[in-house]
């Protein structure tokens, strides 16, 4: 039987992938780094804020990954499962840390903010849009844990309700509400700061 070519590797699912690997096949698990990686390095962003500390994540993300091939369960999808593993290096970054420096642009709010920011010409317009964005980020790194998580999982890396209940291990019904309740947290800091 012949290996098969780097196309057929290529065009396979991550599910497929990760057998392969289990099956000592590099090139496969090499494949599954390359395709991850960016969209992992952005969702590790979002929460611990920093550059280099992103790029730790999702390399220990990975090697996390290489380690517990055998225990991957193939009723999840790949993105899932390594999701999940990233969501927990960053929190055990965030413990060991101690940091509360998360998330660059989350909510509708902060993209309208990031948008606005970047039209103002004049000097004070920018200065003023600056520290708004700068106030909402802080809004939102105060929001609890339980409710920033499935807001950054859903609001911006667009998983659905069912995926980001998978990575979180809560109910897709906890994860609306949770992000039905971060919104609404979220609007009432907004409008208490503009009647300030």
């Amino acid at each position: 039987m012949t290996p098969p070519s780097k196309y057929d590797l290529e065009s396979e699912d991550g599910r497929e992938l990760i057998k392969r690997a289990i099956g000592h096949e590099d090139r496969a698990f090499t494949i599954l780094m390359r395709r991850f990686k960016l969209p992992l390095y952005r969702f590790a962003l979002r929460h611990v804020g920093d550059p280099d500390d992103a790029e730790d994540v999702v390399q220990e993300t990975f090697v996390a990954a290489h380690r517990n091939l055998a225990k991957y369960n193939p009723k999840f999808e790949a993105s899932t499962w390594l999701y999940q593993i990233t969501l927990n290096k960053c929190r055990d970054l965030g413990r060991k840390r101690k940091t509360r420096n998360f998330l660059l642009r989350m909510t509708p709010f902060l993209e309208e903010k990031v948008s606005q920011f970047s039209l103002p010409e004049d000097p004070e317009s920018q200065l003023l849009a600056k520290r708004e964005i700068q106030i909402l980020e802080q809004q939102i790194a105060e929001l609890p844990r339980a409710l920033r998580e499935p807001l950054v999982l859903c609001a911006i890396e667009d998983l659905s309700h069912k995926q980001a209940a998978k990575i979180l291990g809560i109910s897709s019904k906890a994860v609306e509400m949770r992000v039905y309740r971060a919104r609404k947290k979220l609007e009432r800091f907004q409008v208490s700061h503009d009647q300030t």
